[in-house]
């Protein structure tokens, strides 16, 4: 039992499917008369809030903002090109947006999202685990920090108390992005099973050595507390309303858009879309079927986007988020064999919020700057991050990132 943390087990609490039957008892016994405590506790957090949404796979950006003018996407893509009948026009411009992204092309018009193209890094990772190293760690260093960008962000710089859920990852573990020091994110990946819990009674004193299970598990008892508080809290937000998608992905939206409504303290949030759990799962890791993988993605991306804008503007909390996507990596320029694209490099970001420089943002792919099969960057990933870091959250991004940073825009003035 020496090696389990404290942070180990709030995580694994959050996610088993069967809560301890002490913890789930003691939790009720100890509720009474501290839901009107809770409710009454801060009122509503008014600090910018971050979300980040990993779309899980490598996503392929020629098929996100197509090239419908260059014959070289045509040749290289005979198959699994998109005519450019078939795709949404982008005005002003010789590009066309994937058909499947109509929800998100609306959010863009009304002022809300952006998509930046050509974001990457020099020498870029084809590599599932070391891509998503570096884009959470916000570093290309060979040893890579052990905590993530927005987990440094809430070590050193976060102005948001000492609540202990300063940032909320929904998924099965805590990755690197809200990885930090201090301890004060957690990765929630089932909320309704702590919603039966509030508060537990304090541990009882120690005697002797703390090396017994009871006493491990009572460790974790006012970490398990405080986030099933903010979920309580949660409960009260109106993201039921809304046309949010019933998958993962759609439900942890709905949570996050229900934990800012209601002023939970939160200021960073991590999301997912696409996973690689089953065979029939459809991921943005597009080997094969390309197009009808980015059909059910992209629908769901776009539709968990406007309900979750909707939802905020409508309890006038949009313009204190914004959020921005990451993936793997983009995917090679030639379609492989299978309908589908290998392991690339640079790729798009999508960004959507209150406070964003709306449109298309950065250059165009070029296809005649390609390495490896793979196009080369015209936006370091960093430079983005930067700008959320100074213009969105205040901070100086060389603490965060080091000194030889960019920036690249895209919150608006």
């Amino acid at each position: 039992m020496s090696t389990i943390s404290r942070r180990d087990l709030l995580t694994w609490f959050a996610l088993t499917p069967t809560v301890p039957f002490f913890v789930r008892e003691s939790a009720r016994a100890a509720t009474a008369g501290t839901h009107a405590a809770a409710a009454g506790a801060a009122g509503g957090h008014d600090g910018r809030v971050v979300v980040v949404l990993r779309l899980r796979g490598g996503n392929d950006g020629l098929n996100t903002v197509v090239p419908v003018r260059d014959d070289r996407y045509y040749r290289a893509r005979p198959t699994i090109a998109i005519p450019r009948r078939d795709t949404i026009p982008l005005d002003g411009s010789d590009l066309g947006l994937n058909p499947w992204l109509g929800h998100f092309r609306r959010l863009m018009d009304d002022g809300h999202a952006a998509i930046v193209q050509g974001v990457g890094y020099p020498r870029s990772s084809r590599s599932h685990s070391r891509a998503t190293e570096i884009w959470e760690t916000g570093s290309v260093a060979p040893e890579a920090p052990r905590h993530g960008w927005l987990g440094r962000y809430l070590d050193h710089a976060c102005e948001c108390g000492d609540e202990a859920l300063a940032g909320v990852q929904f998924d099965e573990t805590l990755g690197r992005t809200l990885a930090s020091a201090s301890g004060r994110s957690a990765s929630i990946g089932h909320p309704e099973l702590l919603l039966g819990l509030d508060a537990v009674p304090p541990p009882a004193a120690a005697r002797g050595p703390r090396t017994g299970r009871l006493d491990y598990l009572r460790q974790v008892d006012n970490g398990l507390a405080h986030a099933a508080r903010q979920l309580h809290r949660a409960r009260a937000g109106t993201g039921g309303g809304f046309d949010y998608p019933d998958s993962a992905f759609g439900q942890s939206l709905r949570w996050t858009g229900d934990m800012i409504e209601t002023g939970c303290p939160t200021r960073v949030y991590y999301v997912s879309l696409g996973s690689f759990d089953a065979p029939d799962s459809a991921s943005f890791d597009t080997h094969v079927d390309q197009p009808a993988k980015h059909r059910v993605l992209f629908t769901e991306l776009g539709r968990g986007l406007r309900a979750f804008t909707r939802h905020l503007r409508r309890a006038g909390q949009l313009d204190r988020v914004l959020l921005l996507t990451f993936s793997d990596f983009g995917r090679l320029v030639t379609e492989n064999q299978t309908g589908g694209t290998e392991h690339g490099d640079a790729g798009v970001l999508f960004v959507a919020g209150g406070g964003v420089r709306a449109g298309l943002l950065g250059e165009p792919a070029d296809l005649g700057k390609v390495t490896r099969g793979g196009l080369d960057a015209s936006v370091d990933f960093r430079d983005i991050y930067a700008d959320v870091l100074q213009r969105w959250l205040g901070v100086d991004p060389a603490a965060i990132l080091g000194p030889a940073v960019g920036s690249f825009p895209v919150v608006s003035a």
